[in-house]
């Protein structure tokens, strides 16, 4: 299930929304809770049904991001599973296109009167970072206990991401190692959001290994926002056996609910009197200037229209972008439109029509920067 199979934050997902700057966006922390019933299915045991909670609380920064997820599970035999994971990524300041990466995880399961488990690995890269696109290479260290039983882990892997229009796309080539053992992955994932839907997939191969398991491998999850705090959402998959985090070869299928219990927020103060009486330039936005609209849609996403005649693109740069352009899709007569994730806070962006001059729409409130230049200044509540 779910909450099984994911014993760890994908810590590449992380790390490619933090290079990308597109999502999530701004100092912010996420608590979250999936309750979910299904089957699952271990390698060398039999079938069953379980009933899975899975708490998640997590923490973006610009360049950190840290997050924690438990998980109990109840099979139908009345025996349970209890897991703990955490995971971390932090980004050192760029040296042109390049950014070093510190990261790790780790996690504790007992079932029933096993003994406990647990494993932890720490890894280092280089990515070299281009736009909203990038490439890595990097290894890491670490074991795996279970019981008394110690078993030293490391990885070599390289891979690549894109973020963009709602979408982030990850590729690796990983070679792990537990003990005199060895095996090769190559695996891709998807995470796309457009509104109350998301996607997430990843589709995989165990190209070569020592455990006897080669071959395929991948899971599947779709969510649907029902309110701004509760989605519907199901999920599938098979996994081969992960000496990284001493799991054995498993299959699931679940559905269930995702309930959000603190919406994201700024991890910022919220701005004060001083900063909405920033000094306004109302007149240097003339009365045809493009239109910003900004809108909330279910689980913090943020709903961002530009009204622009005649306009053939629309673009937006933001310090939530990086200041990097960002291509509006058409959504309407005369109506361009871009949906994110966006915490509450205050941002700063300006628009671009047609490949012109950057300004200020309508809808943001003109000010003067630190480099003399004129932003138009927005708060997000």
């Amino acid at each position: 299930m779910d909450g099984v199979r994911r014993r760890c934050v994908p810590i590449v997902s992380i790390v490619a929304v933090m290079l990308g700057a597109r999502a999530p966006l701004g100092a912010q922390v996420t608590a979250t809770a999936d309750v979910a019933f299904g089957a699952i299915e271990y390698e060398g045991f039999l079938g069953s049904a379980a009933l899975t909670l899975t708490p998640a609380l997590r923490y973006d920064a610009r360049n950190f991001s840290v997050a924690a997820q438990g998980n109990w599970v109840v099979f139908e035999s009345g025996r349970t599973l209890v897991q703990g994971a955490a995971a971390a990524a932090w980004l050192t300041p760029p040296v042109g296109p390049l950014r070093g990466e510190v990261s790790g995880f780790g996690g504790v399961a007992t079932y029933a009167e096993a003994p406990a488990s647990g494993y932890g690995l720490l890894r280092g890269r280089i990515h070299v970072v281009r736009g909203t696109a990038g490439a890595w290479a990097g290894g890491g260290l670490g074991g795996s206990y279970a019981g008394t039983t110690d078993v030293g882990t490391s990885e070599i892997a390289a891979g690549g991401w894109l973020v963009g229009r709602g979408l982030t796309v990850t590729a690796a080539l990983t070679r792990g190692a537990a003990a005199d053992s060895a095996f090769l992955d190559y695996a891709m994932s998807a995470r796309w959001q457009r509104g109350v839907l998301e996607l997430e997939g990843l589709a995989g191969a165990r190209l070569a290994s020592d455990f006897d398991d080669a071959g395929l491998f991948g899971e599947a999850q779709a969510r649907l926002a029902l309110t701004r705090l509760i989605a519907a959402q199901v999920s599938a998959g098979y996994y081969r056996v992960d000496p990284l985090r001493g799991a054995v070869a498993g299959r699931w299928i679940s559905g269930g609910f995702r309930v959000s219990l603190w919406p994201r927020r700024s991890a910022v103060t919220p701005p004060d009197e001083r900063l909405r009486a920033t000094v306004r330039l109302p007149s240097l936005i003339p009365a045809d200037a493009p239109e910003l609209r900004l809108a909330s849609a279910a689980l913090g996403v943020r709903v961002i229209t530009i009204h622009a005649p005649r306009a053939a693109s629309v673009e937006l740069a933001a310090d939530f972008t990086d200041w990097q352009p960002v291509q509006l899709q058409p959504a309407g007569r005369d109506t361009w439109r871009l949906d994110l994730t966006l915490a509450p806070g205050v941002y700063r962006l300006n628009v671009r029509i047609d490949g012109g001059p950057w300004s200020v729409p309508r809808g943001a409130t003109p000010q003067a920067d630190e480099f003399g230049s004129v932003v138009g200044l927005v708060v997000v509540r």
